[in-house]
């Protein structure tokens, strides 16, 4: 591999990485919260995992070495 297509990978594979890491916040925010008063402390929860999820999906929108 050159070395600009192991960079492609990387920040390919590190994408991934976020979003699944943003879905993961989301969801245990969603039922750690899910029933109890703390609106506000599960919306806050819930944008760090959008905020994380968001540059990751950026990162992997294409897979390195696929047309278009």
């Amino acid at each position: 591999m050159r070395d600009g297509t192991s960079w492609a990978w990387t920040v390919y594979w590190f994408g991934r990485l976020l979003q699944v890491t943003g879905l993961v916040v989301t969801l245990v925010a969603a039922t750690a919260f899910f029933g109890t008063p703390s609106t506000l402390a599960m919306l806050r929860m819930m944008l760090v995992g959008v905020l994380l999820f968001i540059p990751g999906w950026m990162m992997a929108r294409r897979t390195p070495g696929s047309p278009g």
